[in-house]
């Protein structure tokens, strides 16, 4: 048998398994019946820490994912007849002068797939006069930003050296730290054959998070990969997104948001500096 055939033979054998193991997987569905548990979500946080929250001041600098969590805060709040704290949305680089009482600053930052950028203008924001307004910041990459062939050592050097040096400059600041979030899957043939050639997001974003955990704790980190992989029984699942979390492999749905958000609450309570 010559090379050329067994090259073939070898290709054929390899697409047939994983056409097999795609024949074998669930594949992701956008209405997964996990709202039943949505209730439970909310039952997370407890009127203490929610008013706990509400009484610190805030920056959150985020894109879609951050956008659910938030969607999900304001109805972890109406479940329990807590006023919530006013939300403001700013424009990246903007900080006007905020009023005393609690409040949660937010923006849209950089633009996705440039987490370098959304880097800088954390920074700038913060420095712009924001600084010396809040109790809280905290900057949530997006699960764009880094994808199978991103450089997770650069940033993560970057993203350090950033934060150290917001910390020395702002230090009645307690800056929060947020892994990336995840995305589900591999479902189906195309999602195995990328991980076949070596084009795994979630194993890349995980390097990424991995390192965030090695380096920050002690109440540091909020290891949001972590909580999206955990189903609702509280079973750590494969590093991705659980499936009745999302609205569309990528994005949070009702139950995923108000379960997201309320560990955040229960997260941000005890960081009051």
């Amino acid at each position: 048998m010559n090379r050329r055939v067994v090259r073939r033979l070898a290709a054929v054998t390899v697409v047939t398994g994983v056409l097999t193991a795609g024949a074998a997987t669930v594949w992701w569905d956008p209405t997964p019946s996990y709202t039943a548990v949505a209730a439970e979500g909310a039952a997370l946080a407890d009127v203490e820490q929610l008013e706990a929250v509400a009484g610190q001041r805030i920056f959150f600098g985020h894109m879609s994912v951050g956008r659910n969590i938030l969607d999900g805060l304001d109805r972890v709040y109406a479940a329990h007849e807590v006023d919530p704290p006013p939300v403001i949305e700013i424009a990246p680089g903007e900080s006007p002068d905020l009023p005393q009482d609690g409040l949660l600053v937010h923006a849209l930052i950089g633009e996705n797939r440039h987490p370098v950028g959304k880097l800088k203008n954390f920074d700038a924001t913060l420095r712009a006069g924001l600084g010396e307004q809040v109790d809280v910041a905290a900057l949530k990459f997006c699960y764009i930003d880094i994808r199978w062939n991103s450089d997770v050592e650069a940033l993560f050097a970057r993203y350090q050296n950033t934060l150290s040096r917001l910390e020395s400059d702002y230090p009645d600041v307690r800056f929060v730290h947020l892994t990336v979030p995840l995305t589900t899957g591999p479902y189906g043939i195309r999602d195995h054959l990328k991980i076949l050639a070596g084009r795994d997001d979630n194993a890349t974003r995980e390097r990424y998070n991995e390192l965030m955990r090695q380096t920050y704790g002690n109440g540091e980190l909020f290891d949001l990969a972590k909580l999206e992989a955990t189903d609702p029984e509280g079973v750590l699942r494969a590093p991705e997104l659980f499936s009745g979390y999302s609205s569309d492999g990528a994005h949070l749905n009702t139950v995923g948001s108000e379960r997201l958000a309320a560990e955040l609450v229960g997260h941000l309570a005890d960081v009051t500096p």
